[in-house]
Formats: C-alpha cells, sequence, structure tokens
C-alpha cells in the first residue's frame, strides 16, 4: 500500500494492519512537520521499534493527538516514549485511558496555536459528544481524518469482504454504515462537513483504505450529499 513521503513538506504517513471483529481494516498515522521542526503525530499507530527510529529520524515528537473514540489505543506507548510531548484528546478519549495525562481536551471550537501556520484545523460532531478532529496540510491541501470516511479497496479473504459490504465500507469512499449510525445531529454534522468542503482539499488521508490521491473536495461532497 503507497504511503506518503513528502519531506520537503513535511508529511508522512505510516499504516499497519488491523482486523477488527474480523474485518481487516488497516489503520494510518500521519505526521506533520512544524515550522519549528516539531512532529505532529495524528492517530498513533502502534509503535515499534522500527517505527520509533524513524521518527527518531523525522524530527523531535512534540504533538500526539487522538482524534476521535476510536483511535487513542497506542496512545499510552507514546506517552512512555515521549514524556515531552503534548497530548491532545478528543472529547471522550480521556476517560477511556485512565491511566494517560492529556494535556489538552479539544473541545469545539478550540484550536491549537501552535500548528495554525502549518495545518487548519477543524471538527466533525455526529452528536453533541462524539466528535472527530480534523487537520488539513495547508501546503499540499491535504485533509488528515481518521473515521470521517473510508476508502477500503481491497477486501484481503471472503470474510473480510462480507462483513466490509455489510458495513458499506467495501471499493467505496465515505463513511461506514456504522460511522453513519452514529449521527445523531445531523444539522451540526452537515454544518461541519460544509466548512470542510470550504478548504477545497485535493488529498484525503484516511485511517481505513487507500489514501485519496485527487479530487478530495468532489469526493468528499459525494459521501455524504446524504446528508441533510
Amino acid at each position: 500500500m503507497q504511503e506518503l513521503e513528502d519531506a520537503d513538506r513535511g508529511l508522512w504517513t505510516f499504516h499497519q494492519p488491523l482486523s477488527v471483529l474480523g474485518a481487516e481494516v488497516g489503520c494510518r498515522m500521519t505526521v506533520v512537520r512544524l515550522g519549528n521542526g516539531d512532529l505532529l503525530v495524528h492517530s498513533p499507530i502502534r509503535l515499534t521499534p522500527a517505527l520509533e527510529r524513524r521518527l527518531g529520524e523525522l524530527g523531535p515528537v512534540r504533538h500526539v493527538l487522538a482524534p476521535n473514540l476510536d483511535h487513542y489505543l497506542f496512545v499510552p506507548d507514546y506517552r512512555m516514549s515521549y514524556p515531552a510531548a503534548c497530548f491532545y484528546a478528543a472529547p471522550g478519549v480521556a476517560p477511556k485511558l485512565p491511566s494517560v495525562r492529556f494535556d489538552v481536551v479539544l473541545e469545539h471550537p478550540r484550536t491549537i496555536s501552535a500548528w495554525k501556520d502549518t495545518v487548519g484545523q477543524c471538527y466533525f460532531r455526529s452528536s453533541s459528544t462524539l466528535q472527530e478532529f480534523v487537520l488539513f496540510h495547508l501546503a499540499t491541501r491535504t485533509l488528515v481524518s481518521a473515521d470521517l470516511a473510508f476508502n477500503i479497496q481491497e477486501s484481503h479473504g471472503w470474510l473480510s469482504g462480507v462483513l466490509l459490504r455489510l458495513n458499506d465500507s467495501h471499493k467505496t469512499f465515505g463513511p461506514s454504515r456504522v460511522c453513519r449510525s452514529h449521527i445523531t445531529a445531523p444539522g451540526v454534522a452537515r454544518r461541519d462537513v460544509d466548512e470542510i468542503l470550504a478548504l477545497e482539499p485535493q488529498r484525503i488521508v484516511v485511517s481505513h483504505g487507500e489514501i485519496l490521491a485527487a479530487g478530495g473536495t468532489d469526493a468528499l461532497r459525494r459521501a455524504y450529499a446524504w446528508l441533510a
């Protein structure tokens, strides 16, 4: 699976296998180099020795973001390995990891000033409490998301394929059936999607599936056209 390696503009992605209830969905982490050389880690994946060495080559990890309620499992490893970093949690994440000290809870509409010259910051709220914190890499017009959309084009076995089709997340770009079921505040979600669309992303990084290399704005608009 092709990953981003844009060293000149400070953007990288890393992918690992991940099976959820028998469906292979994979998981992707994005790393952004800020203007001062510090690294921002979005949606941390398992911190293997090889990954830790690679991050050390790229720069100092100073910011680690758990962007929603499903992308937090490996945060404790990063807290241990990068004690000087600042850790950020989307609403609801911190109670799931009571042993981890988070420095910032990203309540809407808060933004992080240390990032603003490198990434735009948006929220996608599907309810009053369930939120995802989305980044927009300014230099490359790349939207960095977690579960805003899936783009799984390979099923990796018949069982995985069946489960992905049942979840509306096989060979299609957009929110899964499970993610759509969590949208209990459609008006709020619609406004947030429109704010993201106004950024006019060209490329979209998803946590599950292939990176969408081009046509991001139109693809995201189609994916959420059903949302009134």
